[in-house]
């Protein structure tokens, strides 16, 4: 009796650890979605990835009725600038004198709220030790998955707001693909104008820069024509529209499907060479996979491991030939 009673003190903690650190986790990451829709904040950040880094400076605002403020310049590398106004983003290219605008650029950093009770059927969530960045105090989440369709994610969030702080993601080896951390932050404040006007609006528009609206002109249409027969499990449609192609006559299909962590994005273009074979590449994180389908060209581009986005790719079809197959 003596024996049990050991052996059953030894086990309970360990389990109930383990199922309070997972609700601990979900929590973190319920506090991380809902950051940039409450919380103020400034800083320097840098962003590893594919052998490169590239240092940034950003400014977020937003205020009770829940519009958002955003600019981010690069500071090293091809100049850019980012500026956005709730779900419009324009992007300055002074490089090639150009402005892109798109009036669906709304992002929700780095998981999606109505998606976070779904992330426990794919991903282990783990609430693991505190740290400091920037000056400030942050706990550390971890995202493990429980197949090998999508990463591991660490997450190191600011332990008042759940502003990230740090993230890191990593390959089946534990080698980190791309990481983000700020090196000087401020957080809360007031709103300060200065700090998201753009230094190239009143040059763009006085030295006539080539306006691109290519993103602006896509149909509203929800159908693309095109389904998925066997798509990555966990994986949802969050998108699904038409976009005009520059330079070219007709439309190319945009699909965006989502876990709640990993994005995938599917470009759908009519016309492809008959002896055109599919074709695997990558870029940190993102693999890129293209193939000719039906006479269109389906390139799937995704924050996963390659054979997702091959899987996915691989299962679109139009939906005239799967009618035909029926």
């Amino acid at each position: 009796m003596k024996v049990c009673w050991i052996l059953l003190c030894g086990l309970l903690p360990s389990t109930v650890l383990a199922s309070e650190s997972s609700r601990d986790g979900l929590a973190m990451l319920e506090k991380m979605a809902a950051a940039s829709h409450t919380t103020n904040y400034s800083g320097t950040f840098v962003f590893n990835h594919g052998g490169q880094s590239e240092t940034s400076r950003i400014a977020h605002f937003v205020n009770p009725a829940g519009g958002v403020l955003e600019r981010l310049e690069t500071l090293d590398g091809p100049a850019r600038e980012v500026i956005r106004t709730n779900d419009q983003v324009t992007c300055y290219l002074p490089g090639n004198k150009t402005v892109l605008i798109d009036p669906r650029g709304s992002r929700q950093f780095p998981v999606r709220l109505e998606q976070i009770k779904d992330l426990a059927q794919h991903y282990r969530v783990v609430k693991e030790s505190t740290d400091r960045v920037a000056g400030v105090e942050c706990q550390w989440v971890a995202l493990l998955p429980k197949d090998n369709l999508r990463y591991a994610r660490r997450f190191c969030a600011d332990v008042k707001t759940g502003l990230p702080l740090r993230a890191r993601t990593l390959n089946e080896k534990n080698e980190v693909l791309e990481a983000f951390s700020f090196s000087t932050l401020e957080i809360g404040g007031s709103f300060r104008r200065e700090l998201v006007r753009s230094k190239y609006a009143a040059i763009s528009t006085k030295q006539n820069w080539r306006i691109d609206r290519t993103a602006m002109t896509a149909a509203d249409s929800g159908d693309s024509g095109w389904v998925a027969q066997n798509q990555p499990a966990g994986f949802t449609k969050l998108m699904e529209l038409r976009r005009s192609m520059p330079g070219k006559s007709g439309t190319m299909s945009h699909i965006v499907y989502s876990d709640g962590l990993a994005a995938i994005s599917v470009f759908i273009e009519p016309g492809s060479k008959a002896d055109r074979k599919p074709a695997l590449r990558h870029q940190g994180a993102v693999h890129i996979y293209t193939r000719p389908v039906a006479g269109y060209t389906v390139t799937v581009l995704g924050e996963t491991p390659a054979e997702t986005v091959m899987q996915l790719a691989r299962s679109l079809e139009p939906r005239t030939a799967t009618a035909a197959q029926r």
